[in-house]
């Protein structure tokens, strides 16, 4: 299920019709990178992590543009750790990892997401014998178990926790490791439970719908690789595309206007 499918969005049109011109293409990618590497078919990138870094930008946009959102914040860039944090504290499911809330927050953000920004993935090199290292799990998934991430509320029982494992090394280190498609699967949870916060929700759709007129301009992915503008006149109260009766002058909604 993509994003503008959870029933969580479907009676806020705007918000709708913004994650399907802008959220849903990026969980297709996902989708495909979930099932690398196809050796078989000639394609040995695991892309473990460009799905992680694909991830963590849909949680720092999701941070933005879903969590207490406006116009002004979208503007404003500042306080944007603080926002990431939090909405990975508040609406993550973080049940069941073998490490503090906090901490796996701090893994996610200071420990991953900024060094694959920032750092090409590097870790901050350790003072003396000691420090962290983080690695990036993944292994080709099958359409099924893609779906199945997508689709349970609960954690899948053949994936581990988001956090698998904090494992002393010989030179004194700690390597701690993500589970990638766990991470997808929290992400999904995570916007479902943002979704059915009224509060954000419905911010949400008031910022979607007063930016609707710039959005009406988007650019389109195919997934051919081929891209095409698409530009629609859309009904500011429910969404639906907006038709005309004498050559494009005027415009009117056939739902709205009976």
């Amino acid at each position: 299920m993509l994003p503008s499918e959870f029933p969580e969005v479907q009676r806020y049109p705007n918000l709708k019709r913004l994650l399907e011109a802008q959220v849903d293409m990026q969980f297709i990618d996902l989708r495909t990178l979930l099932r690398l590497p196809q050796e078989q078919m000639g394609l040995k990138g695991g892309c473990n992590l460009t799905a992680a870094a694909i991830l963590f930008n849909i949680i720092a946009g999701s941070s933005v543009c879903f969590y207490n959102p406006s116009e002004q914040a979208l503007a404003d860039r500042t306080g944007r750790s603080k926002r990431f944090k939090e909405v990975l504290e508040k609406f993550y499911p973080w049940q069941g990892e073998p490490i503090p809330k906090d901490q796996c927050v701090s893994v996610l953000y200071d420990r991953t997401r900024c060094s694959l920004v920032h750092s090409l993935g590097l870790d901050v090199p350790p003072r003396g014998s000691m420090g962290q290292t983080v690695v990036l799990e993944k292994g080709p998934l099958t359409e099924e178990q893609v779906h199945e991430l997508e689709e349970s509320s609960s954690r899948p029982v053949w994936v581990p926790s988001t956090i698998v494992h904090k494992r002393p090394l010989a030179h004194g280190a700690i390597e701690l490791a993500i589970s990638v498609p766990t991470l997808y699967w929290g992400v999904h949870r995570m916007l479902h439970a943002l979704f059915a916060d009224s509060t954000h929700a419905a911010k949400s759709d008031d910022l979607a719908k007063a930016f609707s007129h710039q959005w009406d301009k988007y650019v389109s992915d195919s997934g051919h690789g081929i891209e095409g503008v698409d530009v629609k006149r859309r009904c500011d109260i429910c969404g639906t595309e907006l038709v005309s009766t004498d050559g494009g002058q005027t415009f009117k909604c056939p739902q709205c206007s009976g």
